[in-house]
């Protein structure tokens, strides 16, 4: 694409000679250039303000603690401006070129701050436009064998490993699609990482030829149907799911690791999560039965209900929708609650939610600082699940890296506590602080989005917990007991 503003050259100069101060002026002067751009020029716009924030962080993370850093405005902020410019009217008007880097740049970004969930749904795309897009298979295996090594399932770990490894394998083939500059940097190390995971899959006598598609999905024709909706969609609880769409990874697999009490507590986390994800389980199913039944349920026969000629329909169909983004939603409140146990944070359970279980008010102030416990931590995951809270909006926390995020928060609010009507076509009616009207469609795909974003959370949450186990001093502290789950641990031939 054309720079009509000359603005990538400035900031390529400002990136190369490190200089925050020009690139935090060059990202306000794109913000300025979107008032008079064309819609495709607001695509690269919003691409190039990303470029300023993406230079800001190589600026800040030269020491070598910043790259776990919890806070990185920067990044938060890059991560905004790539997805606004996804969001643009014109994005897929642009160069198909500019569209793989915006959404690889996206995956990296989101991959960097321990969303690999996040990211893969991103460079998925890529590759789904773009199948030799070297950059997105590149980083994409090297998300994946990350996320393996954060895994305790072994099975679950050597699977994920040899993916991350046919991702290299790709990448690094002649069909293979590379920026010059890009390859000269990424190839060798893409190449030494896949050799390494080559050589640890040899020791293992991992059989790369074993089909992973020989379980059944259902004995039904229906359950199969959902069960392959849900594959394809992504929405088991398993770490399988996020890479592979076989029938291996048709099971919410997932539950917490072997975790630790002390004599005197209560085993009761397991139990928290047994709830959680049955809640997620049943909202998934309540969405899937949403959009395939037929809308003259026989629930509503016999309901009387007015014809005002203005768009909205009803339905038992419509209040599963809304009931299962309700309860997506609030899966992300109740995770709030299970760190705030397990950390032993201290927080009135009333008053706790997935944004503000992270920070404290600085005493005096309305300003917020990150808790204590959380500053410096080397847990991937679990910051992982911090920056995912970024996604939704409370009036308290303004930074957000989800465009949608005010709105997401404002349908659920008026979905639990106000009167809120589907559109199945567009009438042009006024919302009031009362009653709002949203198109169908979009509640549908609104819901979709909840209900991934908490799986994600789930995920994040139980191999979090899982990396924290890994680190407790058990020798310090002889009063703990080990409640085992028995049932998670698989060796490589129980799984296959």
């Amino acid at each position: 694409m054309d720079d009509p503003f000359g603005l990538g050259k400035q900031i390529d100069a400002a990136c190369d000679a490190k200089d925050e101060t020009a690139l935090q002026s060059l990202a306000q002067k794109c913000q300025e250039k979107l008032e008079v751009a064309t819609d495709e020029q607001r695509v690269l716009l919003r691409y190039y303000e990303a470029n300023t924030h993406a230079g800001i962080y190589t600026v800040r993370s030269a020491g070598k603690d910043y790259a776990w850093s919890w806070n990185q405005p920067e990044t938060i902020n890059e991560i905004l401006a790539l997805r606004q410019a996804i969001k643009e009217p014109a994005f897929k008007k642009i160069h198909g070129i500019f569209q793989c880097r915006i959404r690889t740049n996206l995956g990296n970004s989101l991959n960097k701050l321990g969303r690999p969930i996040a990211a893969i749904e991103q460079w998925d795309k890529v590759l789904k436009q773009n199948p030799k897009f070297a950059m997105a298979l590149g980083n994409r295996a090297l998300s994946i064998s990350c996320y393996a090594r954060a895994l305790y399932d072994s099975g679950h770990i050597l699977t994920l490993l040899d993916a991350a490894r046919s991702g290299y394998n790709i990448a690094l083939s002649n069909t293979a699609e590379w920026d010059e500059v890009e390859r000269s940097i990424a190839k060798p190390h893409f190449e030494n990482r896949r050799n390494e995971i080559d050589d640890f899959l040899k020791t293992c006598d991992y059989d790369e030829d074993y089909d992973l598609n020989q379980w059944s999905l259902g004995n039904s024709d229906e359950e199969q149907r959902y069960r392959r909706w849900c594959l394809d969609e992504k929405l088991f609880l398993s770490p399988l799911n996020d890479v592979l769409n076989l029938s291996v990874s048709a099971r919410d697999i997932l539950h917490l690791p072997s975790h630790s009490y002390r004599f005197d507590e209560t085993p009761r986390f397991v139990e928290y999560y047994n709830i959680l994800k049955q809640e997620f389980v049943s909202s998934r199913y309540r969405y899937y039965s949403a959009i395939n039944k037929n809308i003259d349920s026989f629930v509503n026969r016999d309901v009387l209900l007015f014809d005002l000629a203005d768009g909205n329909v009803y339905g038992h169909h419509t209040e599963e929708l809304k009931s299962s983004f309700r309860a997506a939603y609030a899966i992300l409140d109740k995770i709030a609650l299970f760190l705030n146990d397990y950390y032993s944070i201290g927080l009135n359970p009333k008053g706790v939610s997935f944004r503000n279980i992270w920070c404290e008010k600085l005493q005096g102030t309305t300003s917020y600082q990150l808790r204590q416990i959380f500053k410096g931590n080397q847990n991937w995951l679990l910051r992982g699940l911090y920056f995912l809270s970024k996604d939704l909006f409370e009036n308290e926390f303004n930074d957000v890296a989800e465009p949608d995020a005010a709105q997401l928060s404002d349908l659920r609010n008026r979905a639990e506590h106000r009167f809120l009507s589907l559109q199945i076509y567009r009438q042009a009616k006024t919302g009031t602080d009362l009653h709002d009207f949203v198109p169908l469609e979009a509640f549908i795909e609104n819901t979709l989005r909840m209900l991934r974003i908490a799986r994600e959370a789930l995920v994040y949450l139980s191999l979090a917990i899982h990396r924290k186990e890994q680190n407790k001093e058990e020798e310090q502290d002889g009063n703990k007991i080990i409640l085992p789950i028995e049932s998670r641990q698989f060796d490589l031939e129980d799984l296959f």
